[in-house]
């Protein structure tokens, strides 16, 4: 509590009454007793620490300099509280939308969300380093994402390597084994690297389009800034997702999850996001994704019905 607000904000990423929210909501998860030995370092250290060392994106040293700890302590701690914030916070704050409205879009209709996914870099792994080689030429978990006009991640997916392509991403995803073959009434949006399906909408393919596929690409445009934006606060408020991550790559994915959690509650909460610390996503090419079958069927009928329901 020594800090002011500003160095507050700066060092844990959140305000004093969030950290309050959270050291209650997690207490009882990441709270050790005291033995003999020693006496326990209590919750809200705790949580420091890894606020800490996942907003500031300090080596484990600066950490253990100014909480007075072991590294491995430091290790034990943050790995202790990510897999708190990941049990007791995820289903609470990462949850799909009651309905298209719930999401917040304006157009076009029944838009549930904007899917996208971004690499975080990792050390090499010792097994199977060239799988997380990506196309960009360095090592990468993906974090995939659902996004709705808020900002905030309503699925989120983390786990595959970095050489996977976004559709191949998709496929190893829960959110195409809950989805894939039920009929539901709202979709997602994706950038043209994804596959066309009922459920899952990609903008048309370059060339003669009429005025209401050109209609549905801008409005496609539009909408999908906010998955970009979302990675950018993301990555501006928890540090450590933007350079290259030491941390061990079993438990990345955990990790990866906590920051995504923390980011839903802090955009929840209301707490201030310095413009300053925005990262913006580079400007990448996406590859087209290309399965050999042209776009028809329902997919393709689905997003002609949803073109001609927009206006200039």
């Amino acid at each position: 509590r020594r800090f002011r607000l500003h160095v507050w904000a700066e060092n844990f990423r959140l305000g004093p009454a969030t950290f309050d929210y959270l050291c209650g909501r997690l207490r009882a998860a990441i709270q050790r007793r005291d033995t003999n030995m020693r006496r326990a370092i209590p919750a809200e250290v705790r949580l420091a620490m890894t606020l800490w060392r996942l907003g500031a994106c300090t080596e484990y040293r600066a950490v253990e300099q100014q909480f007075g700890v072991s590294r491995s302590t430091v290790c034990k701690i943050l790995r202790d509280v990510c897999e708190a914030v990941v049990a007791i916070l995820t289903p609470a704050y990462v949850a799909a939308p009651a309905g298209p409205r719930a999401a917040g879009f304006p157009a076009p209709p029944q838009l549930a969300g904007v899917l996208g996914a971004l690499h975080i870099p990792i050390r090499a792994p010792n097994e199977n380093a060239a799988g997380y080689f990506n196309r960009r030429g360095w090592h990468s978990l993906v974090l995939q994402a659902a996004v709705d006009a808020r900002g905030c991640f309503w699925d989120v997916d983390v786990g595959c390597p970095g050489r996977q392509t976004d559709a191949q991403v998709l496929r190893a995803s829960q959110l195409y084994q809950r989805v894939a073959g039920v009929q539901v009434p709202v979709y997602l949006l994706a950038g043209p690297s994804y596959p066309l399906l009922p459920w899952l909408m990609r903008p048309y393919r370059a060339g003669e389009l009429t005025p209401a596929q050109r209609r549905f690409n801008e409005y496609a445009a539009a909408a999908r800034t906010v998955v970009g934006v979302a990675f950018g606060r993301l990555r501006g408020r928890w540090r450590c997702l933007q350079k290259r991550n030491d941390t061990d790559v079993s438990f990345l994915p955990t990790l990866i999850a906590a920051c995504s959690t923390l980011h839903n509650v802090c955009e929840m909460h209301g707490d201030v996001f310095q413009p300053r610390w925005m990262v913006e996503e580079e400007e990448e090419e996406e590859e087209p994704f290309e399965d050999g079958e042209g776009e028809e069927g329902a997919a393709a009928e689905i997003r002609e019905a949803l073109a001609l329901t927009l206006r200039d």
